[in-house]
């Protein structure tokens, strides 16, 4: 496999992970090609909400259980849309190549 650069054309291709793990703890192309971070916590605060809502609903404030419902739901959501496009950046990561003549990087 060669660069895909037409400036370069290199063979001199690795995995990115590989190139990242084999530098330096202090390297500036550490930090800068690192591994994207990973979208975790959140989901328990809109568990909460969602069956503080059920809560409130069976105890008769409908209009605010509802709504709480649907708060809870939403967050979720939002919670859920994020941890997974950390998922697909970090998969896509895992998979990208790099050159290491001019340092462009791709995925296959």
């Amino acid at each position: 496999m060669n660069c895909p650069s037409p400036k370069c054309g290199s063979s001199n291709v690795q995995l990115l992970s590989l190139y990242v793990d084999g530098l330096a703890p202090g390297a500036p192309n550490r930090t800068r090609f690192a591994r994207p971070a990973s979208e975790g916590g959140g989901a328990l605060p809109a568990l909460g909400l969602f069956i503080l809502g059920i809560a409130m609903l069976i105890s008769g404030a409908a209009l605010p259980g509802v709504a709480a419902i649907v708060a809870g739901a939403g967050w979720g959501y939002v919670i859920y849309k994020k941890v997974e496009a950390a998922d697909r950046a970090r998969a896509a990561w895992e998979n990208s190549r790099i050159c290491l003549a001019c340092t462009e990087q791709w995925t296959p």
